[in-house]
């Protein structure tokens, strides 16, 4: 009996030892890629008005490396005033450099690096890209000088919507007639005739995919 005992002593112990090597060889993978990836450790932001980052709270992303078939899943934040992202690891916040990176995808967002900067993918195909930058705008709030407190300044979200063909990139404007002066004279009436009948929206992505996807052989190249 007391050798049976022995025998089942060793056996969990054995178990909790492959758990903890487990577990470690886990935690040196991911510093591995914190190495990697993390230029370098960033302080806790200062406290401003408004916030400056895409989501309210970090969320989970899939983030794939360049030159690598290994992808790994943690939280992060975009930080719009410095355009990188952030993830934590342990007590310490570390930022995501774009030189590293191939992609950051959310459940509902995906980014990519192009000239060295994260932009948002908004369509994509073999004639040419969508991209939209994010970014925060400093802007002074209204007030009654002489009665109310110069308030301070406040972080104001804006993006840009961007078209890469050949590689180059170039700026769209967003309103409707920018928008379907990008094609062909020749289907400008039924770009429209497309738009109201799906009420399509340029300030949102799926419709600009959905638009873009459906004209891109006859966008201006």
């Amino acid at each position: 009996m007391k050798s049976k005992i022995i025998i089942i002593l060793l056996i969990l112990s054995q178990s909790v030892l492959l758990s903890q090597n487990n577990q470690i060889n886990q935690n040196l993978i991911f510093q591995k890629i914190i190495d990697e990836i993390g230029s370098e450790k960033i302080e806790s932001s200062i406290k401003i008005d408004g916030s400056f980052y895409f989501f309210k709270s970090p969320e989970d992303a899939n983030i794939e490396l360049l030159d690598s078939d290994r992808a790994f899943r943690t939280k992060v934040n975009y930080n719009l005033r410095k355009e990188y992202f952030e993830f934590k690891s342990g007590e310490d916040f570390y930022n995501l450099t774009p030189s590293k990176v191939e992609s950051v995808v959310f459940l509902n967002n995906k980014f990519i690096v192009f000239n060295s900067k994260f932009y948002e993918l908004i369509s994509e195909n073999e004639y040419f890209k969508i991209l939209k930058s994010h970014y925060v705008e400093a802007i002074e709030p209204k007030y009654q000088p002489g009665i109310e407190d110069k308030p301070n300044l406040r972080y104001r979200k804006a993006n840009m919507l961007n078209l890469v063909i050949n590689n180059k990139i170039s700026q769209i404007k967003t309103n409707k007639k920018a928008i379907i002066t990008l094609f062909k004279k020749s289907k400008h009436k039924e770009i429209k005739s497309f738009m109201k009948t799906n009420k399509i929206s340029i300030r949102d992505k799926n419709d600009l995919n959905k638009l873009f996807t459906f004209f891109k052989k006859y966008l201006i190249l």
